[in-house]
């Protein structure tokens, strides 16, 4: 359901842009853009900044930061039904894990807009460093020896799902956290439609692919665990042009 409501949005955000009308766009010739969106994805979601300078008409050499959460496809959330008020929780799930991407690339325009307002069609690509972030997991559990609630770090040995009332505050293991290393390698379709000269509406639809120096321990089985994690994605970007004096 929710990748059939992006298509129903991709195509929405494609026909209000052909629905414009003549061109009467500036002659003013922009020198940089900056844009900022939120993303979905096949492991995720997150955020996303972008910077370009323009490297002639067509071209735009770019800069971005993303901050982007990774789920494992062996992750599904469930609620513990024997308990009231039950939060849902990926049982089996030993760390939480997002990704700081660093990205330097290009971008490039293959069908300009032909009418004020219109799509411009293009795509772009990305290349940088990848910084992860280990979070462990906290459960809410009840005790076996009276009616109380304990707030613990998630452990296979003691914790089964039984007892499990749900996942905790995710504020809880912020201190324990852990940092792994890798890279990121992403490419995409880009949609621009500009209602007025400077600003820019912005969407992507594309392949990316994080990769860590070690295997990510997100879930308890050892096996379970991979260094690598594609995934397609659809991001929304609003953003402006400006020159640069």
């Amino acid at each position: 359901m929710r990748y059939l409501i992006l298509i129903l949005f991709f195509f929405a955000f494609i026909l209000r842009g052909l629905s414009q009308g003549a061109y009467d766009g500036p002659s003013l010739i922009y020198t940089n853009q900056v844009l900022g969106g939120a993303q979905l994805s096949t492991s995720g979601w997150g955020v996303q900044f972008n910077s370009g300078k323009y490297d002639g008409f067509y071209k735009i050499k770019t800069k971005g930061i993303e901050f982007v959460k990774i789920k494992h496809p062996k992750e599904f959330k469930l609620p513990n039904n024997g308990r009231d008020n039950s939060r849902r929780f990926a049982y089996g799930k030993l760390n939480s894990f997002q990704s700081l991407r660093l990205l330097c690339g290009a971008k490039s325009i293959v069908s300009d807009k032909i009418r004020h307002g219109a799509v411009a069609i293009g795509y772009k690509w990305g290349l940088g460093p990848n910084i992860g972030f280990l979070k462990p997991i906290y459960v809410e559990v009840s005790k076996r020896t009276d009616t109380s609630v304990a707030i613990e770090r998630y452990d296979p040995e003691i914790h089964d799902f039984n007892v499990i009332n749900g996942r905790a505050n995710f504020l809880r293991g912020l201190d324990e956290m852990k940092l792994t290393f890798g890279a990121v390698a992403k490419i995409a379709a880009t949609f621009e439609y500009s209602g007025d000269n400077d600003g820019v509406q912005q969407l992507e639809v594309g392949v990316v692919l994080d990769a860590f120096l070690n295997k990510v321990p997100i879930m308890v089985e050892e096996a379970n665990n991979q260094r690598f994690f594609p995934s397609i994605f659809i991001c929304y970007s609003v953003g402006k042009k400006y020159v640069k004096r």
